[in-house]
């Protein structure tokens, strides 16, 4: 995986030198809004994870598993090595504040939740005389997965892990100036798959491209 991204940083580094400039920018950056859909890690949480109660007695327990809404800030650094072709660099963070229910004693464990992302690959980008630039893309990385309980009710040593994932997705962006465009929405598959299975998410994003 680390040559992988080794490999990945110098293409990106290196790769815009060798073409001229056209229609499009060799550079381009993007900040702006992430939703996801995602598991809340109850079944990773509880194999290993104890409820604690008042008196200080420990049990086990089942927790429920969902989808959560996770809101953040997404970000793009796109190399563009040709007129349809870029090599994306794509991070995201977001965050859920939710209640976990133990199915054996029915208790509440409230906890915020954050997902950090960093994905890479490449992008095919529909340049056409019109402002509107469809896209599709493949990216690869990893998903750190936190879970912060407040009320020191709940332990687990699973509550900070990393695993491989993925984004299979497509979007549009809409040119407004040279210099920049508008990314009215892009929509994301997100496969993580953490050693006991594949949790499968969804992220929607926009925002503002400035182009370089």
């Amino acid at each position: 995986m680390r040559k992988l991204l080794l490999l990945f940083a110098i293409l990106l580094v290196s790769a815009p030198a060798g073409f001229a400039q056209s229609d499009y920018s060799n550079w381009e950056f993007v900040i702006g809004y992430a939703h996801e859909r995602a598991n809340n890690g109850a079944d990773r949480l509880d194999i290993r994870g104890r409820s604690i109660s008042s008196t200080g007695a420990i049990a086990s327990v089942d927790l429920a598993s969902k989808r959560v809404p996770y809101n953040g800030v997404n970000g793009e650094v796109v190399a563009n090595v040709h007129r349809n072709i870029g090599l994306v660099a794509d991070f995201t963070v977001t965050f859920a504040n939710t209640n976990f229910v133990d199915n054996l004693s029915g208790r509440n464990f409230n906890a915020k939740l954050w997902r950090y992302t960093a994905l890479f690959g490449p992008r095919f980008n529909w340049r056409n005389s019109s402002p509107l630039i469809p896209y599709a893309h493949a990216l690869f990385g990893a998903t750190r997965y936190h879970a912060n309980f407040r009320n020191n009710d709940f332990i687990s040593s699973d509550s900070d892990q990393i695993a491989f994932a993925m984004a299979l997705g497509a979007g549009l962006d809409i040119r407004a100036s040279n210099r920049i465009d508008v990314r009215a929405g892009q929509i994301d598959y997100l496969p993580v798959f953490f050693s006991h299975k594949r949790e499968d998410g969804f992220r929607f994003s926009a925002g503002l491209k400035i182009k370089d």
